[in-house]
Order: structure tokens, then C-alpha cells, then sequence
């Protein structure tokens, strides 16, 4: 029996989404700008992953909350790398709160119960 996702599971993974979308854009227009495929490749990829992950998750995949998961973990590491250690709390503190939020969303009860079923 296939169940639609909760609500909160539904809005983080669209954020999620949103996400990988983000990484993907900013993956093509760095790569053109500077043209280091080596780097910005791999963003380009882990951009359309990330994506991937989010739509599937949104369309009832209960398979693609790992990754989700481990995409937002990834983004708070980020986070705090640039909001503590590179000193640019204007930047980690949004990231940070987005990826929690995900998190919330993703591993809250009634996405918890959605994905035992």
C-alpha cells in the first residue's frame, strides 16, 4: 500500500530540491565563468543528486530520505565552516537554519511513521 507523504516530509523535500537546484545553477555559472570542470563538475553532479533526491522523496520514494538526510548533515558542516571558521556568520547562519529545518521536516514523527509503513 502506497501512501502519500506527510506535509512536513512534502515541504523539506521540496526545499531540498530547491537546494540541488541551487548547487546544479551555480555548478554551471561558476563553471563558466572560471572553466574548471575538475571542481565545478562535481558540483554540477552533487547538485542534480540533490535534486533527484528531493523530487523523489516528494513523489513517495521512502529510499530517498538517506540521502536527503545525508545531504542536509553535508550542509550543516558547510555551514558551520563558513559561519565559524571562514568568520562569515551571514552566510553559515542561513544555511544552518535551512538544513535543520530539513532535517526537522525529514525526521520529524509523522514523516518517521510515513516511512515505517
Amino acid at each position: 500500500m502506497t501512501t502519500s507523504p506527510p506535509r512536513p516530509v512534502v515541504v523539506a523535500s521540496a526545499v531540498c530540491a530547491l537546494q540541488g537546484l541551487a548547487l546544479f545553477v551555480g555548478g554551471i555559472v561558476l563553471l563558466v565563468l572560471e572553466g574548471t570542470v575538475a571542481v565545478w563538475g562535481f558540483v554540477i553532479l552533487l547538485g542534480a543528486a540533490v535534486a533527484a533526491a528531493g523530487v523523489a522523496l516528494a513523489r513517495g520514494s521512502r529510499g530517498a530520505r538517506g540521502p536527503v538526510v545525508v545531504a542536509q548533515l553535508i550542509g550543516l558542516g558547510v555551514a558551520f565552516y563558513a559561519g565559524v571558521t571562514s568568520s562569515r556568520p551571514d552566510l553559515g547562519a542561513p544555511l544552518a537554519v535551512v538544513c535543520a529545518a530539513v532535517l526537522a521536516g525529514v525526521l520529524s514523527r509523522a514523516g518517521r511513521d510515513w516511512a515505517e509503513q
